[in-house]
């Protein structure tokens, strides 16, 4: 889909909450309102939102996710969904218990070395 860390946290925010102003994104992702506006930007050129006027304020806009994104985004994704459901669909129960506390020790350890 050719988009970065940071437009893919904008498209989170997004289809999570709604549109939003450049600002308001900015604050919620908590960078500055300049690099905000690259990162908007850059998902306007992609096709993945559009600015539009704010109903209420005119010196406002909001950004909107495209109608097509989260189709777009499940198709992308949905082959590698498909493939981990056939892998561990395959997995004894053992195999997937061994698995499972793996992730669960691989998560706690990149918490604790991200709260340091």
């Amino acid at each position: 889909m050719h988009i970065d860390p940071a437009g893919l946290a904008v498209m989170d925010h997004l289809v999570g909450t709604g549109p939003a102003t450049p600002g308001e994104l900015a604050r919620e992702l908590s960078t500055s309102t300049a690099a905000m506006t690259l990162v908007i930007d850059r998902l306007v050129e992609g096709g993945h939102v559009s600015r539009r006027p704010h109903p209420s304020d005119r010196r406002k806009v909001l950004v909107t996710p495209a109608e097509h994104w989260e189709q777009a985004a499940f198709e992308h994704v949905e082959p590698l969904v498909t493939g981990i459901a056939e892998i561990t669909g395959s997995m004894t129960a053992e195999e997937q218990a061994t698995v499972a506390t793996f992730l669960e020790r691989a998560v706690a350890a990149y918490d604790r070395a991200t709260k340091m």
